[in-house]
């Protein structure tokens, strides 16, 4: 072998290994901030997933390579970050910010129990808090101590389960709930046809609690009611197929008649 060739290959070997050096610094840099959550599926397998924060915002929100990793398995069941359009299982973003949301897809084969837990933080020079943001329902689920669990029905999620650090109504919730019956609108609290389970969905965010809930059509028809409530969070069966809009009336405790057009069907 001549003299320039051992050189050559030398050289070639030194690229490689710089490469993968490279590749593999936005996992062993230290210097990373990692949370680890593991989503274990109706069968009994557990994925894990893990999101990275670069302090010097080296990664984005967007795909970077060497930093995101596309999840190339076909599961039954599996969760996955979602970057665009892609299914990731890591993904390296810029410095923390407890104001964002990752989003998080969910694919169910058939109806099941699911749970998301945390596996690890690492290198926080605090803890954080970590939720499940359900925008479906409206809900933050914080998983720092205990698991998200729920029964999903069959299909796949790809904007509706979100991976929050914290509420996005911790600021105002004092303000909130100090307002009377008759300065809060169904704006202001949840109220969803649950499609996939065929269930009307009510969550007050605790400003009151429920009497009565009515549905009429756009004519103005009764085609559904409900009365003795009681509670501030209900989810109702409920399917008709006599229309697709409908007018969601509730009674509140305090006397208080609130309105709000839906889609039922």
């Amino acid at each position: 072998m001549t003299k320039k060739i051992h050189l050559f290959l030398l050289f070639i070997l030194f690229v490689i290994g710089s490469s993968f050096t490279n590749t593999s610094a936005a996992y062993t840099d230290s210097n990373l901030q990692r949370v680890r959550i593991d989503f274990k599926m109706p069968n009994g397998f557990v994925r894990h997933l893990l999101l990275s924060f670069t302090k010097d915002n080296s990664a984005s929100d967007s795909y970077d390579y060497g930093y995101d990793a596309i999840n190339k398995d076909v599961y039954p069941y599996d969760l996955n970050w979602m970057i665009g359009d892609l299914q990731c299982v890591i993904q390296g973003v810029g410095a923390f910010d407890d104001s964002k949301k990752y989003p998080l897809g969910m694919f169910m084969f058939n109806d099941g129990n699911i749970e998301i837990s945390l596996n690890t933080l690492e290198n926080f020079d605090s803890p954080i808090d970590l939720f499940i943001y359900d925008s479906q329902l409206d809900t933050y689920t914080q998983i720092n101590d205990s698991n998200y669990a729920a029964n999903i029905a069959k299909g796949d999620y790809l904007n509706r389960f979100y991976l929050a650090f914290k509420t996005d109504n911790a600021s105002n919730s004092f303000a909130k709930n100090s307002l009377s019956t008759d300065e809060i609108s169904l704006e202001d609290i949840k109220v969803n046809y649950l499609h996939n389970t065929k269930e009307l969905y009510v969550n007050t965010h605790d400003k009151f609690i429920i009497k009565t809930i009515n549905v009429h059509n756009l004519l103005g028809q009764q085609i559904f009611s409900l009365s003795s409530v009681n509670s501030k969070v209900i989810k109702i069966p409920f399917q008709t197929n006599q229309t697709k809009y409908g007018i969601i009336t509730i009674e509140t405790d305090e006397g208080g008649h609130l309105s709000k057009q839906i889609v039922i069907n």
